[in-house]
């Protein structure tokens, strides 16, 4: 069983608006709600690829028991920690007609503030939890009341049990403490890019970045790394080389909650012990897909499967 680690979830509602202009009063085109947070969306995601996890984290109010509620119709367990106050909103407007580099207007909430009692209560439930777990994934923003330091002991609390420990940390976090990746190499690390939806292209600067921090994490025993580059291009490293993988730009308009299926897509191929060219395949075609539509997930197993023969690799190291 994977477990995800959510520590800051959110219902996520999207607006589809077209034509949309500030300041101007619109009815939506099409609106709905989702379960969020990166773990969440990883565990959404897994399952849908046909591999069971449980999600845990915190949250609170009448949006945690619809988060409950939504995970259950998804057919992911949960175990989660329920704290005062209100589980976040976080809003997406999708505007089709403004172009891919614009289509997409996020608004987000910090989170509730998380006290000493629930953090500790949190710990006792994850290390009960993570030694009937075969991989934990950690990922996503933190809430007030946490910080970089927390996420530390927990992928040290993994190792410690010999329990392989995935990090996709905020960026937010992960410009406070970069270290933190540094320090714990965890077994597969995804690094964030920048306002990815709005990026047609990369730059050789943002290639070294990646492969300096792939160096230092790979020497720390980091079996993959993986970073969106652009709309279209990501790159992964490993223990065997580093590659970019390419896929159609002008197909992925909708980058929202990409990346989690990115990850999802890389975790599920390393369970199921797939050879690493088709691993890159696989996880990126599941980027893809979940890019080609407004939704937040991919479809199901076999729309990923009929674009993997389509990505190029071109190996770079």
């Amino acid at each position: 069983m994977l477990l995800t680690v959510t520590l800051n979830p959110a219902v996520d509602v999207d607006f589809i608006v077209s034509g949309l202009n500030p300041g101007g009063r619109y009815r939506a085109d099409v609106s709905r709600r989702s379960p969020g947070g990166a773990g969440i969306n990883v565990s959404i995601v897994l399952n849908r690829l046909g591999i069971s996890s449980v999600a845990m984290g915190f949250l609170a109010g009448f949006n945690g028991q619809y988060i409950l509620d939504a995970l259950r119709r998804e057919k992911v367990f949960s175990h989660f920690v329920h704290t005062r106050g209100e589980t976040r909103i976080n809003v997406c407007v999708i505007d089709p007609a403004s172009g891919p580099n614009e289509s997409e207007t996020r608004l987000c909430e910090a989170g509730v503030e998380i006290s000493e009692p629930d953090r500790r209560a949190f710990l006792r439930s994850y290390e009960r939890i993570l030694r009937r777990s075969g991989k934990v994934a950690i990922g996503g923003s933190l809430p007030p009341g946490i910080d970089s330091s927390f996420c530390v002991s927990l992928v040290r609390s993994a190792k410690n049990n010999s329990i392989p420990a995935i990090l996709y940390p905020g960026e937010r976090d992960l410009d406070a403490n970069p270290d933190i990746l540094l320090e714990e190499a965890p077994a597969i690390v995804q690094l964030s890019s920048r306002e990815i939806r709005r990026k047609t292209d990369f730059t050789r600067d943002e290639i070294d970045a990646f492969m300096s921090r792939a160096g230092t994490l790979r020497r720390g025993g980091t079996e993959w790394i993986v970073m969106p580059l652009c709309r279209g291009k990501v790159i992964f490293a490993s223990q065997k080389g580093a590659w970019i993988a390419e896929s159609p730009p002008e197909e992925m308009a909708y980058m929202y909650a990409a990346d989690n299926a990115l990850l999802a897509g890389l975790i599920a191929a390393t369970e199921e012990d797939a050879p690493p060219e088709a691993m890159m395949r696989f996880s990126t075609a599941c980027y893809w897909e979940c890019a080609t539509h407004p939704g937040k997930f991919p479809g199901d197993r076999a729309c990923v499967e009929n674009l993997t023969s389509r990505v190029r690799l071109v190996k770079i190291d």
